[in-house]
């Protein structure tokens, strides 16, 4: 399923909370840097590719956005990767003169339905066959609730569909509580299942190699390979751990 990027300042913070929360109570899938980190060299290639492979992006606006250099990268690389760019006004400034030319949503003056006019400008919902390797993940469960060590809840992340003749998959995982972030595995017959340990939504990626071919590169946040891995009717025990994960990423 293809997410929605969005792009805000940190200023801009709590409305971009409500901005996700919205998104996912609609049943879309809704993508943020997490933990408000912005760019940097070892983040830059994970924030491409989720800008890339987006549906869309709706970018915050306000004088701080517009001030914000990682705000305007982000909003400029999605035009230039066509991807439609949704701008949305939180606080009256004067806009970029690119995103002049695109209809934005107005929340600035209390008065109208901009929920669901954003909403409206959204593509529209295709639902196709997912047919290519995902991550997908699922937390352990024991007497009829998700495991934890500690703090930490249990999670077994996995490949989904990997190429048959795939021999060795290497995992990473961005979270600063973990002691190892790259760690290797060659369980084919388990789809190359491994096991983590996390109490918040973290960027992960995987590097699928197959002999005598590119290896192929996947990456996902924790909490959609969560989604993925328990599927649309999980249990409440579930949702509320998935609860907790997805809202360590907007704290």
């Amino acid at each position: 399923m293809k997410h929605i990027f969005v792009s805000y300042a940190r200023e801009d913070k709590d409305f971009a909370r409500e901005l996700h929360k919205r998104l996912w109570d609609s049943d879309r899938v809704p993508w943020q840097d997490l933990r408000n980190l912005r760019g940097g060299d070892y983040w830059q290639p994970r924030i491409d590719d989720a800008l890339r492979s987006a549906e869309a992006l709706v970018v915050v606006m306000s004088p701080q956005a517009i001030k914000s250099q990682y705000v305007t990268y982000e909003w400029a690389f999605a035009l230039g990767a066509g991807v439609p760019v949704i701008p949305v006004l939180k606080k009256r400034t004067d806009l970029h003169t690119r995103l002049s030319y695109l209809h934005y949503i107005d929340f600035t003056t209390g008065r109208g339905t901009p929920w669901v006019d954003l909403f409206k400008a959204l593509p529209a919902r295709l639902f196709t066959i997912q047919t290519g390797p995902e991550i997908r993940a699922k937390f352990n469960v024991v007497g009829g609730k998700p495991e934890k060590d500690r703090d930490y809840y249990v999670i077994k992340i996995s490949i989904h569909q990997a190429p048959r003749a795939a021999d060795q998959v290497t995992y990473e995982f961005h979270d600063e509580t973990l002691k190892r972030g790259m760690w290797s595995t060659k369980a084919a017959a388990t789809n190359f299942e491994s096991a983590i340990r996390s109490n918040g939504d973290s960027l992960m990626a995987a590097s699928i190699r197959t002999p005598g071919k590119k290896p192929l590169r996947i990456a996902s946040s924790l909490y959609d390979a969560l989604r993925r891995g328990h599927g649309s009717h999980p249990s409440p025990r579930i949702k509320g751990a998935l609860r907790k994960i997805r809202e360590s990423s907007t704290s």
